[in-house]
């Protein structure tokens, strides 16, 4: 990755994987019933639509990309594979109903925990501080906080990990209010 134009491919990429985030969480909050849980999805979303954009950004200041999305599985790997899996998983469904959301809400954790993973591993590699290092050669422009807006994408796939495990909750809860059978005691008459 000490090739500007690979760096800038691979930052494509993962703008691309990050818009193709947005994209799904965008469908599942138009397929969710739940008010709360449909805005909690929508604001993964946007924040997701959010670092495609940066990503975008960042990946155009070292180098235009060539645009082969092709080859972008073969970049990220794990992370383009699942978020095309979900896809085609939550495309298939008409709506998600209270008992989907917690199947669908574990494997989104997970989808996450491996973004996050993707941009800790770019963070802690040499790759950035060569990036930074390009860019201000290049363009004369301090980019020296390139590592605070990989740092921050990570800290939002962490808040949104919580999001995730917040509609498990409110789900549980909702679950447990609709179970209102009442309990009964038995008295012996001994």
């Amino acid at each position: 990755m000490k090739e500007p134009q690979t760096l800038a491919d691979y930052i494509d990429c993962l703008s691309l994987l990050e818009s193709s985030t947005s994209l799904l969480y965008n469908t599942i909050a138009d397929k969710v019933e739940l008010p709360l849980v449909k805005s909690l999805f929508k604001e993964i979303a946007i924040d997701s639509q959010k670092h495609s954009v940066i990503l975008k950004g960042v990946s155009e200041s070292i180098a235009h990309s060539k645009g082969a999305q092709k080859e972008c599985e073969k970049k990220i790997g794990e992370s383009w594979r699942m978020i095309n899996k979900l896809q085609k998983e939550v495309s298939k469904i008409n709506k998600i109903n209270t008992d989907d959301l917690p199947e669908l809400s574990a494997k989104l954790k997970i989808f996450e925990s491996i973004m996050g993973e993707e941009y800790y591993i770019f963070v802690q590699l040499k790759t950035l501080d060569f990036m930074v290092k390009e860019i201000n050669q290049m363009y004369n422009i301090d980019l020296s906080s390139a590592k605070s807006i990989f740092i921050n994408i990570i800290s939002d796939e962490d808040r949104h990990r919580e999001i995730l495990g917040t509609i498990e909750r409110l789900i549980t809860k909702q679950e447990q209010a609709a179970d209102n059978s009442p309990i009964v005691r038995c008295q012996n008459p001994d």
